[in-house]
């Protein structure tokens, strides 16, 4: 009896200590998942002081053309996110136009047809023409699109998810990259910005290399008889800008009937430089009539020309 008591008594202290011990473990472990939550907590805000740091600084968009959106847990996300649900990135600038905005269907639309497919699409504001590339990992396409409003343009059954997955960093990258972009904007009513791109300026910059070593031009008009009928004196008609012997943005003018007060029968022709400084030697032609060589200083945005009679080629 005495040795069943004293076994007891050793049952019981255990029993007692493994509860102390279970009690602590119990707080210990509420004391770490506290302070976990809480680490989460400052990492969140810390990511989110980023991101909005981020969204603050004024950064030069004029020259990016590409933009990296990495999904992370896509497994988790393929659990969790049904079909028809998109996932949205932040916005963007990219080659100065702004409000750019993808969205992923993980699960792809109810349009998808295809099992297994997600789907891509990109919003813009109105006004924007592109010429673009989407990417889902390493699968890409390229779209040519104009956005008539705050819309956006993609594919439902854009590529096999699972393939495109990252597996050792359960990650998927989706990309951006825009080829060509212009950009219309009205600001009030009959007045509209027009941004062609950086293209249009490398466009302009390439021909003044290419026609640096050009030193004639030739600008035919059509409909000469007709134009002198309907174009007033002091009047002209402009030719397209253009480069030549390394100078850009000339313009030619032709008055059909004159500069204002000019005696009838005389057209006028001119030759208009960018501002700046240039001294040229110029030779002009209308129809037979020749003016030059001569050496022609052009200060500011000057225009300098001739005089002549109208002639029968006209």
């Amino acid at each position: 009896m005495v040795a069943d008591r004293q076994l007891e008594a050793q049952v019981s202290q255990l029993t007692q200590r493994l509860e102390a011990q279970s009690q602590q473990h119990t707080q210990e472990l509420a004391r770490l998942s506290a302070e976990a939550e809480e680490l989460r907590a400052k990492l969140r805000k810390e990511l989110q002081r980023r991101r909005d740091s981020l969204r603050e600084q004024k950064l030069d968009t004029a020259f990016i053309r590409q933009v990296e959106w990495r999904l992370t847990g896509v497994s988790e996300i393929l659990r969790t996110v049904p079909k028809n649900k998109g996932l949205y990135s932040d916005k963007f600038t990219i080659l100065g136009v702004p409000d750019f905005m993808l969205e992923f269907f993980p699960q792809g639309r109810d349009t998808t047809s295809l099992p297994g497919h997600c789907s891509l699409f990109l919003w813009s504001n109105e006004g924007v023409r592109l010429k673009y590339r989407l990417r889902v990992g390493s699968h890409s396409c390229v779209d040519e699109d104009t956005f008539d409003g705050r819309i956006a343009h993609g594919h439902s059954n854009f590529c096999h998810l699972e393939a495109q997955v990252d597996k050792e960093s359960d990650s998927v990258v989706i990309g951006l990259e825009v080829i060509e972009v212009s950009h219309t904007q009205e600001i009030a009513p009959g007045l509209r910005l027009v941004n062609a791109g950086p293209e249009a300026a490398l466009s302009r910059e390439a021909d003044v290399l290419r026609n640096r070593h050009i030193d004639t031009v030739e600008w035919r008009i059509r409909d000469a008889v007709r134009r002198t009928k309907e174009v007033p004196a002091g009047f002209f008609i402009c030719s397209p800008l253009f480069s030549i012997a390394g100078v850009r943005d000339l313009q030619l003018e032709f008055y059909p009937n004159g500069l204002e007060g000019s005696k009838p029968g005389f057209c006028g022709f001119y030759v208009r430089c960018p501002s700046g400084q240039y001294t040229l030697s110029i030779t002009l032609f209308v129809g037979s009539a020749k003016k030059g060589p001569s050496k022609t200083e052009f200060n500011g945005n000057a225009a300098k020309g001739l005089q002549t009679r109208q002639t029968s080629k006209m």
